[in-house]
């Protein structure tokens, strides 16, 4: 038969030292842990207050739903923006973008490189270039068309470097 435990073998028990660091260790074991649980329902708690308040008094079924309503809005406005680039980008390139210059003297009387040519080209190389040639009587400006970087019409050894400038 088996005999059970009475007062007297637990205040035996209680001084001996082996049980006692054991009983302190287990005490301190549980209050870290205890402490570690009470830091995790902390932040859960701080996160559901935070998820609360964006309900503006509705259920949590409510907010679900609105947070998806506005990611489907945004996929939406996120394709609509990116339609709306591809159109920029294609109008881009019809664009003057590339810009060459050379200044000089059209007459061996002249100082200063008051004449110019101008090229001016879009991302396909077309565009034109603009000649202007000064005297001392008066200033004149011609136009030539430019496709696929070259002209139709004759270009002046300016005119040919403005093109290889804005082509580069």
């Amino acid at each position: 038969m088996r005999k059970h435990m009475g007062w007297q073998t637990l205040v035996d028990w209680a001084h001996q030292p082996e049980v006692v660091a054991g009983l302190l260790l287990a005490v301190v074991v549980l209050t870290v842990w205890n402490l570690f649980l009470a830091w995790r329902w902390a932040k859960f708690n701080r996160r559901w207050k935070l998820l609360l308040t964006h309900t503006e008094g509705g259920s949590l079924e409510h907010t679900l739903y609105e947070t998806l309503r506005r990611v489907a809005l945004m996929e939406e406005t996120l394709k609509a923006h990116g339609n709306h680039l591809q159109q920029l980008q294609s109008q881009t390139n019809q664009c003057l973008q590339h810009v060459g210059l050379v200044r000089y003297d059209a007459f061996p009387d002249m100082g200063g490189q008051q004449s110019f040519a101008l090229a001016l080209l879009n991302e396909h190389g077309d565009g034109v270039v603009l000649s202007g040639i000064h005297s001392r009587q008066e200033m004149r400006v011609y136009a030539k068309p430019i496709q696929k970087r070259t002209s139709p019409i004759g270009l002046s050894e300016e005119e040919q470097q403005a093109l290889r400038r804005a082509s580069s």
